[in-house]
């Protein structure tokens, strides 16, 4: 038999219950503390439903004090069909183990609270509890209110708008107005949902409307215009114009598509274009039946060669087909694209003239396509490119042997109609362009040797004009020189030349074509002397060197001021074109050669 317990084990016995005690306290102020600070309604109470336990929330929201709350029956919170779904969803959870429901919660002073309830229930003494939480569901139950209103109002407006409304997801229609499907052909909207969108879209169009939709579902745009033939329920084409615009609809992207029946107006404009058409093609063919013409728009000549020019002209500007013009430095080749957009359907609007050496490659793609505020160091707002400005009209590319390759590439994206994108931005704009180019190179040499892609030549190389060189038409000389005189004599009314001089310059063979002869023409108003810059001999139209010596007492030296007048010109283009002397040469009408020569020739 055990001996009783000596003082001191029942000492440490008392202290090991006081600490347990202590522990139990402290976790029990632990767990009031968290059930009174729960952002919900905590509540435990028996299948008599007696509270046993909640928290102060529970107070605070119903509005009952701590003593009311201990006498109240569970029941007294809740109303009609909400007390019915309560006492059900209690029945479940004793029977089940748990349930949830949502029900309106009556408050003391009456108001009325959306809550969400969860329960779970357990056994303690053979005697069953339910634990729970209440969730405030109000603004959840505001916004789904305000959710399925605004649906209303915008199905409303939808069906009374005259224009037809379609929204789908995935091709996939999930809501169609009444206009929208009586433009179809259809009776009731019911009919299209879950149809698939693209069945409506005419062949033809199907790549076109894919591309719109994918672009807008990417977030690659946020609305695109359209402009398409439809198939009606009995199959009939009608055209249709609209926009689209992408929205969320129940968490999900989806395309809203506003459109309407422009069939009648289309066929109109379509049948207005063809009548145009065959007037510009009477009007090509009467042009093109007038022979000895002296000057076409700004191209002065009437021989053989530049009559054939003209018909050339004339035909590459009854097409929309892209043009490139070769021909020497000088000969006129932005005169010919001029006149070949001026004489086309897109006269009305711009002819852009872009130099294709002039730019440097660093700066080719933002020249061309535009740039997004910010998308580079210098960006401080948004601007067009040389594509967004030639929409609707011609884009003239001059030397466009020296685009850069890379570029190339991008551009035949443009002009296959794939778009572009500015820099720095994801954003795919399109613009309606015929090209025009101009070169002095042999294009296909280029290809040979890697500096120009094969594709982008085939697409620019449909219609070739090829210009003469003025050496192989002097005849043109006589007229040109006319047109000349009477644009720069002014203050001389000097009209013609004298026989001698106009000699010489029938001689001359003119490297720098109708520029050089312009630069001649211009010096000799200005020191009465005819000097060309690809030879050394001069031709005085008046008085000798000598005698002018003789009988100048000041000394005053013709030849010299001739050579100062060059050198200062000279000076001037290398100065503008940045010390470049192949584009100084160029603009001066003389070969890089000759302006070496004279430069040589000024250092002595």
């Amino acid at each position: 038999m055990p001996g009783k317990p000596s003082k001191k084990e029942f000492e440490k016995k008392i202290a090991e219950l006081e600490q347990e005690v202590q522990l139990l306290n402290t976790q029990n102020q632990f767990f009031e503390l968290l059930i009174n600070n729960l952002p919900g309604l905590f509540y435990l109470f028996d299948s008599d439903f007696k509270v046993h336990k909640w928290n102060k929330n529970v107070e605070t929201v119903t509005g009952y004090s701590s003593e009311e709350v201990q006498i109240r029956h569970v029941f007294d919170l809740f109303t009609g069909n909400d007390l019915t779904q309560i006492q059900n969803s209690i029945e479940d959870t004793f029977l089940q183990g748990a349930a949830y429901t949502e029900a309106i919660l009556k408050t003391k002073d009456d108001r009325r609270i959306p809550y969400y309830f969860t329960g779970a229930s357990t056994t303690l003494d053979d005697k069953k509890f339910l634990i729970g939480m209440g969730i405030d569901i109000s603004k959840r139950k505001q916004a789904e209110n305000e959710l399925r209103e605004s649906e209303a109002l915008y199905r409303i407006l939808a069906e009374r708008l005259s224009e037809g409304v379609v929204l789908f997801h995935d091709f996939r229609i999930l809501f169609a107005n009444n206009s929208f499907t009586a433009m179809l052909g259809y009776k009731d909207p019911s009919q299209l949902i879950t149809k698939n969108v693209m069945e409506m879209v005419a062949e033809g169009f199907n790549v076109y409307f894919r591309e719109m939709y994918e672009a807008i579902q990417n977030d690659v745009c946020r609305e695109r215009f359209f402009q398409a033939r439809w198939v009606t329920l009995k199959k009939n084409e009608i055209w249709v114009e609209g926009r689209a615009n992408l929205i969320k609809w129940k968490e999900k992207k989806a395309v809203l598509l506003t459109a309407r029946d422009i069939t009648e107006a289309k066929l109109k404009e379509i049948s207005l274009k063809e009548e145009t058409e065959s007037l510009r093609r009477e009007n090509v063919n009467l042009r093109s039946s007038i022979k000895d013409r002296y000057r076409f728009g700004e191209i002065i000549g009437k021989s053989e060669s530049m009559q054939k020019i003209y018909e050339r002209i004339l035909n590459a500007a009854a097409s929309n087909a892209n043009v490139v013009v070769y021909g020497e430095s000088g000969t006129g080749k932005e005169l010919v694209a001029n006149a070949v957009h001026k004489l086309s359907r897109r006269s009305a609007k711009p002819f852009v003239a872009v130099n294709s050496s002039a730019i440097p490659v660093n700066l080719l793609e933002s020249e061309f396509f535009g740039y997004q505020k910010g998308a580079f160091t210098g960006a401080n707002a948004d601007k067009s490119g040389y594509l967004d400005q030639a929409d609707g009209g011609t884009l003239f590319l001059d030397e466009v042997g020296d685009l850069d390759a890379g570029l190339q590439a991008k551009f035949l994206r443009a002009i296959e109609g794939s778009g572009y994108s500015p820099v720095g931005s994801s954003i795919i704009k399109y613009s309606d362009f015929r090209i025009i180019s101009a070169t002095h190179k042999n294009l296909l040499n280029q290809i040979k040797k890697g500096e120009m892609r094969e594709d982008f030549f085939y697409r620019i190389h449909i219609i070739p004009i090829n210009l003469p060189p003025l050496r192989e038409r002097k005849d043109d000389i006589p007229l040109l020189v006319e047109h000349f005189l009477r644009t720069y004599s002014h203050e001389s009314e000097l009209r013609e030349l004298p026989g001698d001089v106009m000699k010489a310059l029938m001689n001359y063979e003119y490297p720098g074509n109708v520029r050089e002869l312009q630069n001649v023409i211009q010096r000799y108003l200005a020191v009465k002397s005819i000097d060309f810059l690809y030879e050394n001999d001069s031709l005085p139209s008046g008085p000798s060197e000598a005698d002018t010596k003789n009988n100048n007492p000041g000394g005053l030296n013709l030849q010299g001021n001739i050579d100062s007048l060059e050198k200062e010109m000279i000076r001037k283009a290398l100065l503008k074109h940045g010390e470049n002397k192949s584009r100084a040469a160029e603009a001066l009408g003389i070969s890089r050669k000759t302006l070496a020569r004279k430069l040589k020739m000024f250092e002595h």
